[in-house]
């Protein structure tokens, strides 16, 4: 017959898996024990005045303002204390013990009163209070009400189980004034009391209980720190245990192991437990999914092993075991207390083992009650070094003291008694050490010191301040000095003068470091200490809180990442990260660059360097060596080194693959080596074997199979498949690289040079690059022969090798400042990172943007050269900011990188020292962010950040941002750094100034203006007209500046002066005119003589009206001068004269446009002149820029003007304006409707006019165009039409047949 508990439990279990399947248990979710679930929930009573008024008090509180005032929705009034500080409290007595999983909180109503944010508080006993804390162990900071009237309701993520509440205000609105109520369920308890030898047994050997899902739920309260609270087991070797050992609690799971990995997973959930408080268990199990919750404080894994179900056939024990050598306990000792209420899979044990009709396959072993009678020993906690009771009491017999204490700290002082001569009396301490060091001075002043040191086999350290209670007891007579701490006794026979006073001092005293942590059981002169009334006897209690045990355990669990070393003290905690590779206040930030190509860019050292990279940054990777390099092509190279690099003998081992070796790498984590391959552009690996007669890949008709195999030898990859090709072939090829080569492999052998058989060494060699299959894990061998034959082979496997890093090709830009890219939430509990390089020419933006209901985060560029990462944890707006020395905004890589943990916020720019901001971790709610992770701009998408990210890595993993655009298209994002320049807007040589969503074109150094420096600048001379630049001393030319020149012009004129250099000093001047025979010349007079250079007479007259650039060109230090117009034949001519000549125009003064102030005015330039540069000048740029510059003039003064010289300005066409998509929902709008009204006769014969007129009108104007197109005409024309027969549009002016004006066809020459 199958037992109830059997009934219970699969029928329980499976509806928890089904439940579970819904729910992931990793996900933070609400709690709802089996017997308060929603549907059996309702208000305690405050409202409805079920809890009576005598229930509710406070520490102060107003007139009319009393705690029974406090009702949730009583319009009347509220409960307000006397003094406004953070130390008052209301109190609500139920009656009896509550499930609470609500709360309800209003301010005063019509007042504007009301408190923003409270912690809760709550007790069994009104004596010993709890704080409501979060997952981590922090006090739970509530958010309360906005206004005054309306209600906020808290659902509690865990349940708690108490009798009395408080409700402890932390900030509020102009007074603290609350209306409460709470919502819960009566709990029943199913209790047994284990005194240390008894326990309950579940016989489960009828029917095997298996299951992949599991709840445990139970409350436990000892003052024991060691015992078996659970155990359950089967024949298979699955169990689970739930055990104290030295106050910590500890769960440990098996759901099987075998020889080559174990299941055993072990959680330490909690501490200093052995308070003789109620605690709170709830294990859920989801599968390899393990959830363990202490107190609320979470502990979360998956299991180990291969295995996900567990089997029990066995036993299930509560409270201790039979024997303790089983697999998985640790102690010795059953449990010492109570427990309540255990729940497995939906069993009752409890309720069923205290049942009176309790069925044959429950036994109780032993001692086991069922009503928990132990009243816990009043607390005291000291929360500063001031803090310390002052008790006096004297005995005849000697100075004793008794105590209880736990402690965290070192060097603080336990008890002091003075005597009444002076520095004679009685100090324990804790010292430096941790130890229990204690001091007698007598009143003859012998002196008589030492020290007790722990010597608990258990023990962690050899000090007492480890946070467990430990017992002391010292006495003092004068015979004799017992000092015992545990079981550690110091007895001392002394003869002694002793004349015990009246006072002593517990916890601190002015003249000592004091003690902080906590007391119990305080005797002193042989009597008991009554805490409660030292609580209420002014001048006794300094400082101290008397009920309850505030220590914490701060490093349970352990806050430090990445197996970091957590130390603690009363109020603070630290992580040391020496030996783990990461560094920071919570060892999250790696220490060690992502990889070689990040290490190379920061590196100085050429060539190979050996290096430490992280591939995953702050993530679970663990760091480890590679050698970093650049090969020919200047990629980077990453080796991952291994143990078989060197030549290994394989020799004795004749059946196929029966050699195995098994390569271990530089790191044993194969997801690291993966991420290293999977970034790569390729990647590859040196392989050789060496062998005499044996063979390795000649064909033995094996399938592959693991009974039959396909060759000797062959190596396994990251597949974890046998591969059956060598170093230089193809996968499947079942060859070595000879044999794809066409001169073959040696002897007769088509696969391998080794499959010859040959009794001389030969080889097969190559390199392995399908990195699909690297790195090369295994390798396999056979046909060695025995030690004692000619069989015989060698291996060698190279380093891993990979090139290149697409780290870094994870690459966007935002070209919309209200663009953006959504990612998961930002996750910072513990602590949480994000880094990534940008590259901008903006001056602000905001990059990264995740909020919260208040929280929230925001990295910043601000005004070119400062980075903001601002933060708000519910203390309030928090800047932490960096200003580089250099701008930001240079159109360069910039590295950010920031963390923010429990401690610290932490920032560091490129490789800049970093900047901290400290936070105590006790007085702010942890970073509780809901957005999207918004990167380019803020949730509002304003402030956008407009330029190039890439590389966003967030607690170690690398955001995808291109992968949003591999799919479609994103607003404003497109792949790749790609800005507005990339299409070369600007004309003419013009610079493209980089702005990402925009770009200008920067003309200055052309000759060229305009948007996109496409517009010309000219001038339209006439012959008197002229452009005169007068050179100064702070602009002008050098004796050898001018060295090049361009002239764009369009006459009809064969004359005229196009640019003239002119000394003042000298009679030196260089001038560039048209020449009567239409062409261009260089007159030159510098000082050895007179010259002139023409261009060549091809036959084109360039005074046509057509545009002509000419460029002049002067090197040899001025000897070679080059005159050439558009790309006809130019003149290349060199003066042939001494290195002593004169050849550099000395100290030009003026540079004249068009004509020259000593010139005939006939003699002056007639056309447009155009695109004129002189080296690095520009005249008629300047000569029309606004304001002119007083070192131009423009004679005659009012009539030269600016003209384009029948040119268009270049332009670009306009991108389309693109606005936000609307992410709006679409709203349902139902328009009023209104019946239409009909036309009276007057408005009909208004619109029947109307529409004739109308028609009338179109026919008419058809009619006229009509005849317009029919009757049609030619028109007379005077184009060149003997153009056809012309090379260039020159030619064709003078071949012309019909004659243009003013155009010659005949030229003269100049001799």
């Amino acid at each position: 017959m199958i037992s109830r508990l059997i009934q219970w439990l699969l029928p329980a279990a499976a509806l928890l898996c089904l439940t579970v399947a819904q729910q992931d248990i990793f996900e933070e979710s609400v709690h709802e024990y089996e017997d308060c679930r929603g549907q059996y929930q309702q208000p305690v009573g405050i409202a409805s005045g079920a809890i009576p008024n005598s229930a509710m008090t406070a520490s102060t509180s107003l007139t009319k303002r009393e705690p029974w005032n406090a009702r949730l929705y009583d319009t009347a009034g509220a409960w307000s204390p006397k003094v406004q500080n953070a130390y008052e409290w209301l109190q609500i007595d139920f009656g009896r013990q509550f499930i609470i999983t609500k709360l309800h909180t209003q301010g005063r109503r019509g007042s504007d009163e009301y408190v923003s944010e409270f912690f809760l508080e709550f007790s069994d006993d009104s004596t010993t209070w709890k704080r409501y804390t979060n997952r981590f162990g922090i006090a739970e900071m509530f958010v309360g009400n906005h206004d005054d009237s309306s209600e906020q309701i808290i659902t509690l993520v865990y349940p708690i189980v108490t009798k009395f509440v408080r409700f402890n205000p932390q900030r509020w609105n102009m007074v603290i004034s609350m209306r409460v109520d709470l919502t819960g369920c009566p709990y029943t308890a199913y209790t047994s009391n284990f005194l240390g030898g008894g326990y309950i047994q579940y016989d489960l050997s009828q029917q095997a209980v298996q299951t992949t899902t599991d709840l445990v739920e139970l409350r436990f309260k000892t003052n024991s720190p060691h015992g078996v609270l659970f155990y359950a087991s089967g024949n298979q070797g699955d169990f689970m245990v739930l055990q104290m050992n030295r106050g910590y609690l500890n769960f440990t799971i098996d759901l099987g192991s075998t020889q080559t990995e174990r299941g055993i997973t072990e959680v330490t959930a909690g501490s200093l437990l052995d308070d003789d408080q109620w605690h709170d268990v709830i294990i859920m199990r989801e599968n390899k999914k393990l959830k363990v919750v202490v107190d609320r404080l979470v502990n979360q894994l998956e299991t180990n092993g291969l295995f996900y179900r567990l089997d029990l056939d066995k036993y299930i024990d509560i409270g201790g075991v039979e024997h303790f050598m089983q697999d998985g306990i640790k102690v010795k000792y059953n449990f010492n207390g109570c427990i309540q209420n255990v729940n497995f899979n939906g069993a009752r044990l409890l309720q069923d083992a205290n049942s009176a009709d309790r069925i044959s396959s429950i036994t109780v072993h032993g001692d086991v009650g069922t009503y928990c009678g132990s009243t816990a020993a009043t607390p005291v906690t000291f929360p500063t070094l001031e803090a310390h009771l002052q008790i006096e009491a004297t005995s005849s017999t000697g100075i004793q003291a008794d105590l209880e204490f736990r402690t965290h700290d070192e060097d603080g002082l336990l008890v002091y008694h003075p005597m009444s001569q002076d520095d004679s009396g009685l100090t324990v301490m804790i010292d430096s050490d941790g130890y229990i060091a204690y001091k007698i001075v007598s009143m003859s002043g012998q002196i008589i010191e030492d020290v007790v040191r722990n010597n608990d086999v258990t023990r962690m350290s050899d000090g007492f301040a480890d946070g467990l209670w430990h017992h002391l007891h010292i006495e003092v007579t004068d015979r004799k000095v017992n000092c015992t701490v545990d079981r550690n006794v110091k007895v001392s026979d002394r003869q002694l003068s002793i004349t015990p006073a009246t006072m002593y001092y517990v916890g601190g005293n002015e003249l000592f470091n004091g003690f902080r942590g906590c007391m119990r059981n305080i005797f002193v002169a042989g009597r008991v200490v009554d805490l409660e009334d030292v609580f209420l006897t002014a001048g006794v209690n300094i400082g101290a809180n008397v009920g309850t045990c505030a220590i914490r355990d701060r490093c349970t669990p352990n806050p430090c990442r990445h197996g970091g070393l957590c130390t603690q003290s009363w109020n603070t905690f630290s992580c040391d990260c020496q030996s783990t590779g990461y560094k920071g206040e919570m060892c999250h930030i790696s220490a060690h660059h992502v990889s070689c190509q990040m290490h190379k860019q920061y590196s100085n050292v050429e060539g190979t360097e050996i290096a430490i990279i992280d591939p995953d940054g702050s993530g679970p990777l663990p760091p480890f060596e590679v050698s970093c390099d650049k090969d020919d092509g200047n990629s980077i190279m990453t080796s991952i080194g291994h143990d078989s690099e060197e030549m290994i003998t394989v020799n004795g081992f004749q059946d196929p693959g029966s050699y195995v070796r098994l390569i271990k790498y530089a790191t044993d984590d194969m997801e690291a080596l993966e991420d290293i391959i999977e970034r790569a552009d390729t990647c590859r690996q040196y392989i050789e074997y060496r062998c005499n007669s044996s063979k390795l890949l000649a064909p033995i008709g094996g399938d592959g199979t693991d009974q039959v195999a396909k060759t000797y030898g062959w190596w396994v990859g990251r597949t974890y498949q046998p591969m059956y090709y060598w170093g230089g072939a193809a996968p499947g090829s079942m060859k070595c690289a000879c044999g794809l080569e066409e001169k073959g492999c040696v002897g007769s052998s088509t696969t391998c040079n080794c499959d010859a058989g040959l009794p001389t060494q030969t080889s097969d060699r190559g390199y392995l690059v399908h990195k699909n299959y690297l790195p090369v894990l295994e390798l396999h061998f056979g046909d060695t022969g025995v030690v004692t034959d000619n069989k015989l082979a060698r291996h060698k496997l190279g380093k891993l090798e990979c090139f290149g890093d697409d780290l870094f090709d994870n690459t966007v830009t935002f070209n919309m400042a209200d663009a953006v890219l959504e990612f998961p939430t930002f996750e910072a509990n513990i602590a949480g990172d994000i880094w990534f390089q940008f590259k901008t020419t903006t001056t602000d933006g905001v990059m990264v943007h995740c909020t919260g209901d208040t929280d929230f985060i925001e990295v910043r560029l601000l005004q070119s050269d400062t980075i903001q990462f601002r933060y708000d944890v519910g203390n309030g707006v928090n800047v932490l900011p960096f200003r580089s020395p250099a701008p930001l905004n240079d159109d360069r890589w910039h590295t950010i990188h920031i963390e923010k943990n429990r401690k610290q916020a932490w920032m560091r720019i490129d490789d800049f020292t970093e900047v901290t901001k400290n936070e105590d971790a006790d007085l702010i709610r942890l970073l509780d962010l809901k957005t999207p992770l918004f990167i380019g701009a803020l949730i509002d998408y304003n402030d956008g950040y407009v330029g190039c990210m890439r590389g966003l890595r967030v607690n170690g993993k690398l955001m995808d941002m291109s992968g949003f655009l591999r799919s479609g298209e994103v607003y404003g994002v497109v792949r790749g750094c790609i800005g507005k320049c990339a299409s070369n807007p600007c004309f003419n040589g013009g610079t493209c100034r980089e702005g990402y969503s925009r770009y200008t074109c920067e003309c200055s150094y052309t000759p060229w203006r305009g948007w996109n420096c496409g517009r010309e600048v000219g001038v339209n001379l006439k012959k008197n007209y002229m452009v005169r630049y007068t050179f100064d001393e702070t602009q002008g030319l050098s004796a050898t500046d001018f060295q090049y020149a361009t002239i764009g012009f369009s006459t009809k004129v064969k004359q005229g002066i196009l640019m003239q250099l002119k000394s003042v000093e000298t009679p030196d001047y260089i001038s560039v005119e048209m020449n009567n025979n239409g062409g261009v010349k260089v007159v030159l007079d510098v000082g050895f003589q007179r010259e002139e250079v023409n261009t060549p007479n091809i036959g084109i007259d360039f005074a046509n009206t057509q545009v002509h650039v000419v460029t002049v060109r002067r090197s040899d230090k001025g000897r070679r001068i080059f005159v050439q117009v558009d790309n006809y034949p130019p003149v290349d001519h060199y003066f042939q004269v001494s290195d002593q000549s004169d050849t550099i125009l000395d100290k030009p003064k003026f540079l004249y446009v068009g004509n020259n102030d000593t010139a005939e005015t006939n003699y002056g330039f007639e056309g447009c002149i155009y695109r004129m540069q002189v080296d690095n000048i520009f005249p008629l740029k300047r000569a029309f820029q606004d304001p002119r510059p007083a070192y131009i003039s423009l004679l005659p003064e009012g009539a030269v003007r600016e003209d384009m010289c029948g040119f268009e300005e270049v332009t670009v066409v306009p991108e389309p304006i693109k606005t936000r998509p609307n992410r709006g929902e679409l709203q349902n709008v139902t328009y009023p409707h209104a019946e239409a009204k009909e036309l009276s006769p007057e408005e009909r014969a208004i619109i029947a006019v109307s529409v004739t007129a109308f028609f009338l009108l179109v026919i008419i104007i058809l009619i006229f165009v009509f005849r317009s197109r029919l009757e049609g005409g030619d028109y007379e024309t005077e184009e060149a039409t003997g153009a056809e027969y012309a090379d260039d549009p020159d030619t064709a002016i003078v071949y012309n047949q019909t004659g243009l004006p003013n155009m010659t066809t005949k030229y003269e020459f100049f001799m």
